[in-house]
């Protein structure tokens, strides 16, 4: 199967209400021979208020984001026309699951497109930097990885090009793809059993099955910076699908007799008796066989190991109480949890998936052109796509809307970016503080460079608010 590594340069770290400007992607042949590539750039979206040091990190001035040709709308067009060219593959990047691809899957939803292309059409997801962790674990050697000054072992991608002799430029989307392949190329090699373990557990299917088909299982676990293996067996799922494993570190014999409401407080103490395995987010599992190479098991003995996960394998009565116990849990946590609305930016993983009517609306809205797409646009049921499709339309050609809906839509970004509240996105008095602070930390540097990029991004800000204080 092919590879599409890939990366994404943003505005900040919310993905939900930050923006991508800049898309690199490789596709290769499982050899890593390189197939076909792309790498564009994006203007701000209107009203969008980036954070300066984001923009510092991946070294985008006002300059570059004004004289680029392509609209965000077009450049997320371009994004999925090659990914589903592409397709199928295993789509991999450097901290890709809990970054690049919320960022994916959350504006294709605002964009009217399959947030979850890179799992439909038989394409699958791996992230390098699990594999990494998981092969600096179980053979040292393989690579050179970073300390801090806690003493925690360091995984950034620049940090890793450097020590192990990778060059290239880091915080540039090309230049993290050619970094993140060249580190691929280094786990296959020196880390193969890892590395395949990585290909091998892309999707929850895979995940389910290597569970059910291994007694034990080491799973990796990574927490406040801390790599962690257990050696674990399966139990049940819960009410989200993820798995549950019993720690083997534990006898089970001292838990499997016991009453829910002594399970329970059992369930909360440390080392943690039950431990979830993501499914769709790409664990590393191995089998038994690495047993030796986690002291804390191996000092166990696998025949205990073996005995322990035999116990469980066979308690049904205690695998009911711990799935009840999770169900239980979830539903007071619901009780209990905000009933404050959510946006429709925030509802992808909570408003359900578009029926086949708002399919074809959504299909029927990108083939149009722009005067016919306001028309497409009122034909939504759900109220959020509808809200999605003008914001579109008021991005990309603003004259199309009636004068109402435009001014409905400036005065809810208006109201969103002159905020002086602690908002969940970035409004313009949070990016001034920040240049703020920016300008202290570079003067007493002397950085003459980064006082004038702050600068200029000082000037756009006094635009914005100005265009936008005009309601």
């Amino acid at each position: 199967m092919n590879y599409v590594f890939y990366d994404l340069e943003t505005t900040g770290r919310n993905s939900t209400w930050d923006q991508i400007i800049q898309v690199a992607a490789i596709l290769t042949d499982n050899k890593f021979n390189v197939i076909d590539k792309i790498e564009e750039r994006c203007r701000l979206k209107k009203g969008l208020v980036p954070y300066p040091e984001a923009l510092i990190v991946n070294k985008t001035s006002v300059e570059i984001l004004k004289n680029v040709n392509l609209s965000h709308y077009d450049l997320i067009k371009k994004i999925e026309t090659t990914f589903k060219k592409w397709s199928p593959a295993i789509f991999v990047g450097y901290n890709s699951i809990n970054f690049d691809e919320e960022f994916i899957r959350k504006t294709f939803f605002k964009s009217l497109l399959e947030p979850y292309l890179t799992q439909f059409h038989g394409n699958k997801r791996a992230d390098v930097i699990g594999m990494t962790r998981a092969s600096k674990f179980y053979f040292p050697d393989c690579l050179k990885v970073g300390i801090n000054e806690k003493g925690n072992q360091v995984f950034k991608l620049d940090v890793l090009t450097e020590l192990n002799n990778i060059f290239h430029n880091a915080h540039d989307a090309m230049g993290d793809v050619d970094a993140t392949i060249e580190i691929a190329k280094i786990l296959q090699k020196n880390s193969n059993k890892v590395w395949n373990a990585g290909l091998n557990n892309n999707n929850k299917i895979d995940v389910d099955n290597f569970l059910i088909q291994n007694n034990i299982v080491c799973m990796d676990e990574y927490l406040f910076g801390k790599f962690n293996v257990h050696a674990v067996t399966y139990i049940c799922k819960n009410q989200f699908n993820y798995p549950q494993c019993f720690d083997l570190l534990h006898d089970p014999l001292d838990y499997i007799d016991m009453s829910i409401k002594d399970l329970k407080i059992k369930m909360k103490q440390k080392p943690k008796l039950i431990k979830e395995i993501k499914n769709n987010k790409n664990p590393i599992l191995l089998d038994s066989s690495v047993i030796d190479k986690i002291p804390v098991y191996q000092s166990i003995g696998m025949e205990v190991l073996t005995h322990r996960a035999e116990i469980i394998k066979q308690s049904s009565d205690f695998k009911n109480k711990i799935q009840t116990i999770l169900f239980e849990e979830h539903e007071t946590r619901q009780m209990t949890k905000s009933q404050i609305d959510l946006m429709p930016e925030e509802s992808i993983y909570s408003g359900g998936f578009p029926d086949n009517h708002e399919k074809s609306k959504m299909v029927d809205f990108h083939n149009a052109d722009w005067e016919e797409r306001f028309y497409i646009s009122n034909q939504f049921k759900d109220e959020r796509y509808k809200y999605f499709a003008h914001i579109l339309i008021y991005e990309e050609m603003p004259h199309v809307l009636p004068k109402s809906d435009y001014e409905n839509i400036h005065k809810i970004i208006a109201n969103q970016i002159l905020s002086t509240d602690n908002e969940k996105w970035n409004t313009i008095p949070k990016a001034y503080h920040e240049l703020d602070n920016l300008r202290e930390e570079y003067e007493r540097q002397g950085n003459d460079e980064k006082l004038l990029f702050l600068e200029d991004w000082d000037h756009f800000l006094q635009d914005l608010e100005k265009q936008y204080q005009l309601i």
